[in-house]
């Protein structure tokens, strides 16, 4: 899992990342924070790695990071923007952008817990997981940190991104059982052996899917301007 902290004191960056890290121990979860004292520098990381959760401060001043925030939520509107402040000034402006919840630095260590399970029983829904068995067990996967999946043999491989769990995971399902169960929730089958998650798609090229991250997924030859097609709806909404 990867969350984003952005604030101007090092002090109540410290502060949110332990109490962020003891949350997740105590589920047996392990996490990876990166802090920002720059909300632009915030930004651009978002960009490229998609974050389970941002924590934004925004200031009485003005609200200026309220801007950022909006951005944040056009950029992947899947990840959660929790606002944490020093004054309840900004507060009526979170609904504004979005924002997930708004936290009173003031107030942090009594109401940290509750925004955490609020957060976990949204990320971990039914509407934002998919169930797949292995060894034996139920496996929910939140979707938004699928990158694709892929076939070989009798088995598929989800790939994670660095806001997961898992790197990969095996699952010994079908790519057709895969596609059909994911079918308008963002996802799409571009070739025989891949479903790639929209979300992490930069652009269709050359017959190719290229990723945010670099990586390149073959697409069909037959269907390439079908799939690009679908591909450009799906992104202006």
């Amino acid at each position: 899992m990867l969350f984003a902290i952005c604030d101007t004191q090092p002090a109540d960056a410290r502060r949110l990342s332990d109490l962020l890290e003891s949350y997740l121990e105590q589920r047996d979860l392990h996490c990876r924070v990166e802090q920002f004292s720059r909300p632009e520098l915030l930004l651009e990381f978002c960009r490229s790695y998609p974050c389970t959760a941002v924590f934004l401060q925004v200031s009485a001043a003005g609200c200026p990071n309220l801007e950022i925030a909006g951005r944040l939520w056009a950029l992947s509107p899947e990840t959660p923007v929790i606002l944490t402040s020093d004054s309840l000034d900004c507060a009526p402006d979170g609904y504004r952008v979005r924002a997930f919840a708004y936290l009173l630095k003031t107030r942090l260590p009594e109401s940290f817990t509750t925004c955490m399970d609020s957060l976990w029983e949204t990320l971990f829904s039914p509407a934002n997981t998919l169930c797949l068995r292995a060894d034996r067990e139920d496996v929910f996967l939140p979707l938004e940190q699928i990158c694709y999946f892929e076939a070989a043999g009798h088995t598929v491989t989800a790939h994670f991104s660095a806001a997961a769990l898992w790197s990969t995971r095996v699952f010994r399902v079908s790519i057709q059982e895969i596609a059909d169960r994911l079918e308008g929730r963002g996802f799409l089958r571009v070739q025989r052996s891949f479903v790639v998650n929209l979300r992490y798609v930069d652009r269709f090229s050359n017959y190719m899917v290229i990723l945010k991250n670099g990586q390149r997924i073959p697409v069909s030859v037959k269907r390439f301007s079908q799939l690009r097609q679908e591909f450009l709806r799906w992104q202006n909404g």
